[in-house]
Parts: C-alpha cells; sequence; structure tokens
C-alpha cells in the first residue's frame, strides 16, 4: 500500500489551471528578498509562499500532493525546446502564453517514482490533447 501512497496521481485539468492560479497570485502578492536562495525554484520564499497558498486551496493532502509536484516542475515545462519549438509556448517580453494543451497534459503526466517527469509520455500527452482541443473547437 505504500507504493501506491507515493504515486502521484493525475489531477482534473481545471484544478490545476486554478492551482496555477493561486500559486501565481501568491507570487505577485508579496515580492521575493533580492537575496534570496536561488539554489532551485522550490527552495527559494516565493515558491514556498505559492506552495502554501495552494495548500490552503486545496487542503486534501493527495491531492495537494499531485499538485505540488506538478507546479514544481512548471518552470521545466515552460522551458521545454520540444513545446516552444511547437509553438505551445510563447516567450516575450510581456511573459509567458501556454497552450492549455501543456497544462492539461501536465495535469494526467506521469511522473517516476523519484519525482522526476516522464517527458516521452508528456510529449505525446500534450498532442493528443491539443488535437482534442483542436477537434472540439471546430465542432
Amino acid at each position: 500500500m505504500s507504493a501506491s501512497e507515493e504515486k502521484v496521481n493525475p489531477v482534473k485539468p481545471e484544478r490545476l489551471h486554478q492551482a496555477l492560479g493561486v500559486y501565481q497570485m501568491a507570487l505577485v502578492e508579496k515580492p521575493a528578498d533580492d537575496g534570496a536562495d536561488a539554489s532551485s525554484p522550490a527552495d527559494r520564499p516565493d515558491s514556498l509562499r505559492g506552495l502554501r497558498a495552494v495548500q490552503r486551496e486545496f487542503p486534501d493532502a493527495a491531492e495537494f500532493q499531485s499538485l505540488s509536484v506538478r507546479l514544481k516542475h512548471f518552470t521545466e515545462v515552460v522551458s521545454d525546446r520540444k513545446l516552444i519549438k511547437w509553438g505551445m509556448v510563447k516567450h516575450s517580453e510581456g511573459g509567458l502564453e501556454i497552450h492549455d494543451a501543456v497544462v492539461n497534459a501536465l495535469a494526467a503526466a506521469p511522473f517516476r517514482k523519484s519525482g522526476v517527469l516522464d517527458k516521452d509520455v508528456f510529449h505525446e500527452l500534450v498532442k493528443a490533447e491539443f488535437n482534442r482541443l483542436e477537434a472540439a473547437e471546430k465542432a
């Protein structure tokens, strides 16, 4: 049973969209200190503040755990060269533009026990979700 407890379960895409909004609002609510340790995004006070805000909004421990793993990988996802090449993530002076297919795929993406995102499966999920969204838009 402990193996199933360690598993990073998928989340509903709308819940991940909501968690991203809560996380971003917490980041802009109070600017990070210039002297913050930049060893990893998850260790910086602004990221911790964002995760605490998400935890308040999503008190269920299992759902929060799955959301937090996905949020911790969000920077990795938006800097993914393949997604940028496909036009799914666009960087500009105004910020980031991220296709819904990316967030929806991240909500379902499998993670290894070590917490590493399975990139090959994730990229396939992005393609499938993009095609699904495009078909729904045309219908």
